[in-house]
């Protein structure tokens, strides 16, 4: 198998009706979309004898709507993830550890719209509703993540995103260097469980 893939899609258009149900952006059309322009990018490696699998870029874009970039490491993954056997992969959720994971959220239109058809859905201002979330983000967000400097942290990125719609970074990192395994990750009591096991920065500008 090849240690490296990377696939790129670009100028994928389509009617978005057609994700109707689909996670997320089969919200796309509730909020003005007829047609979507996409662009797609998976880059990945594996480092067979360290058994690390790199997810260098994992993006997706739509023209006015924004871009999400994922990245990140991944530990404990063989060849046999590759294999298409169900006993192998089942066996990855027991081996399999999560490293790094960086996060960026970009805007170009799509907060906009969000914010407009849950407004009007609530009978409040945009504004209105705007502060609500802000408020929501600095102090909800903390103590639903165990109100760590980190959860703070992550809950003030958020509320700078809300209140200026432009971009929000996080990136996260294993406080062990063998990273946290996923079955740990499923078995988690709280969010802050799995926060306390990690260096975070988040940064919206």
């Amino acid at each position: 198998m090849p240690s490296a893939t990377r696939i790129s899609l670009t100028g994928l258009s389509l009617p978005a009706d057609l994700l109707a149900g689909a996670p997320l952006l089969g919200l796309l059309p509730a909020y003005g979309y007829r047609d979507l322009d996409l662009d797609l990018v998976a880059d990945a490696s594996l480092d067979e004898k360290a058994r690390d699998l790199a997810l260098r870029e994992v993006t997706i874009s739509g023209r006015d709507i924004g871009t999400v970039r994922l990245s990140g490491t991944l530990g404990g993954i063989g060849p046999e993830l590759f294999s298409g056997t169900l006993p192998a992969a089942t066996m990855v959720m027991f081996s399999g550890s999560a490293k790094t994971l960086n996060l960026t959220v970009e805007n170009a239109g799509l907060f906009e719209r969000f914010l407009a058809a849950q407004s009007k859905d609530l009978s409040l201002k945009p504004d209105e509703l705007r502060k609500e979330y802000v408020t929501a983000s600095l102090l909800g967000v903390p103590i639903i993540l165990g109100n760590s400097a980190a959860a703070k942290g992550i809950g003030a990125a958020m509320g700078q995103f809300v209140m200026k719609p432009g971009k929000l970074v996080v990136h996260a990192k294993s406080k062990e260097p063998a990273g946290i395994g996923f079955i740990d990750l499923g078995a988690a009591r709280s969010p802050a469980a799995v926060l306390d096991r990690l260096e975070v920065e988040a940064k919206a500008n």
